[in-house]
Order: structure tokens, then sequence, then C-alpha cells
């Protein structure tokens, strides 16, 4: 028998190079945390650059261990 795990995740893409994110959206939404681009190193506010958001759902097993994720449906 098979166990379920959410996360509530975020796109954000970087304005200036288009390089997409992604991350969990507590930190993105919530925070409205700054973050350094990794490709061209422009900084940039997440929640203004932000994409899409959706919930994950995880099946996990007996060990903890993920056995497969699915999008369950997009968040505003």
């Amino acid at each position: 028998m098979s166990e379920k795990a959410w996360l509530d995740v975020s796109v954000i893409r970087c304005p200036s190079c288009g390089r997409y994110y992604a991350d969990a959206s507590w930190y993105v939404v919530e925070l409205e945390s700054d973050i350094e681009c990794g490709s061209c190193r422009e900084t940039f506010n997440t929640k203004k650059q932000l994409t899409d958001r959706v919930m994950l759902e995880f099946q996990i097993d007996e060990k903890g261990e993920i056995l497969e994720a699915k999008v369950t449906g997009h968040l505003k």
C-alpha cells in the first residue's frame, strides 16, 4: 500500500535570459524572495516573475521513497 504527499510548486522565469526555475511556493509567493539567475546572474523578484503554480501529488512507498509524481491542479 502506498501513501501520498503533496507539494505546492511555483514556476518562475528570469526576466533577462528567460531561464525557468521551479521552487516551493512558500518561498516564491509568501516570502517574495529575490534570487540570482544561475545563467545570466541577474537578480530578480520571484513573485513578480511567477508563470505557473501547481500542486504536485507524490505516491510514496512503505520506505518513504517516491514512486511517482503528478500534477493534481493549477493554483492561482
